[in-house]
């Protein structure tokens, strides 16, 4: 496979799980078609043209060539400055590594703050979802988007900026392995049929990737409620870049949810759960995206061939397709 065949093949697969359905996803495209249309002559050459056909802004080749030829890859959760000279410190010495692909945006050079508009709205999807009023949901995630983009800088080019230097082909897939954790951990958990929030944790740590990480101490962690507090309804965060504002938490409450089961959590999160007598239990953030990564990469393997990993920064290849 080469570095354009991966990368496409990520897109596809992500808008074929994507819960918003392809018809929305075209509808995206479409307004960011007419957005680029109205702007002003000198505004057009800032304007990402990729965002007419890729959907998410945190899938992207920031350095190439795209025909690359694909053996082996070097995948990390986060590859930063660190990761890049292991890579050429394992070329020079004999390894094969023809790209290097990192899960997050961060440090490589792909402007995730600038685009949240082609990720973060999944949230007031999840958010309706869930049994929360579109119009509810909207503004307390159109104020975290504006936060976000009038907070964007220009720091995390670094990462393209050395790949250059080196000569390595790089690039990112963030929300479709995303949606991939979401099928993983939502699997787990009916299949397991928790009832109380104990059986949640226990249900997280029958899946390998959560097991690797509660051997070197990083369990899912109740961070709200107690072990033996039923669940009722569970609310999952698969996407949307950012973990939701605490402001949407209420909201949950009054749809129906009893526990959250998110990657991250603040003080805020936490305790406005707490204090609704809701259930949250936060999980080991390297083992949650482990999943989606893992069960994404099998499917790229179906399609397009074996590829060797090299995992770094916190991941861990395990195959499900018995290859």
């Amino acid at each position: 496979m080469t570095l354009r065949e991966l990368y496409e093949t990520a897109i596809e697969i992500g808008r074929e799980v994507d819960p918003r359905g392809r018809e929305a996803l075209d509808r995206q495209l479409e307004q960011r078609r007419q957005e680029y249309a109205a702007l002003p002559d000198w505004r057009k050459p800032y304007y990402e043209l990729e965002r007419f056909r890729n959907p998410y802004g945190d899938v992207r080749i920031v350095n190439g060539p795209e025909d690359t030829e694909l053996d082996t890859i070097m995948l990390g959760v986060n590859i930063w400055t660190q990761e890049l000279l292991l890579a050429d410190h394992l070329r020079s010495s004999g390894t094969r590594v023809d790209a290097v692909i990192s899960h997050h945006t961060n440090s490589i050079g792909v402007p995730a703050d600038t685009l949240v508009y082609d990720s973060v709205p999944y949230l007031v999807d999840l958010l309706e979802r869930a049994g929360v009023a579109r119009a509810d949901a909207e503004p307390h995630i159109d104020n975290m988007m504006t936060d976000r983009w009038l907070n964007a800088e220009d720091f995390n080019r670094i990462g393209k900026d050395t790949a250059k230097l080196l000569g390595f082909p790089l690039a990112c897939i963030h929300t479709p392995a995303d949606f991939h954790h979401g099928l993983g951990v939502r699997g787990a958990i009916e299949d397991a049929n928790a009832k109380t929030v104990g059986d949640v944790v226990e249900a997280l740590l029958a899946l390998p990737e959560f097991q690797g990480a509660a051997k070197i101490g990083a369990i899912p962690r109740i961070m709200a409620g107690d072990a033996d507090q039923p669940a009722g309804r569970i609310f999952h965060q698969d996407g949307g870049g950012w973990l939701f504002p605490p402001g949407v938490i209420p909201l949950l409450k009054e749809a129906g949810i009893g526990t959250f089961v998110t990657i991250g959590s603040s003080a805020a999160h936490a305790r406005t759960a707490e204090e609704l007598g809701m259930a949250w239990v936060r999980m080991p953030h390297g083992a949650c995206d482990n999943v989606g990564l893992n069960l994404l990469l099998d499917k790229v393997e179906q399609r397009l061939g074996q590829l060797n990993v090299i995992p770094c920064n916190y991941f861990e290849r395990i195959k499900r397709n018995g290859n």
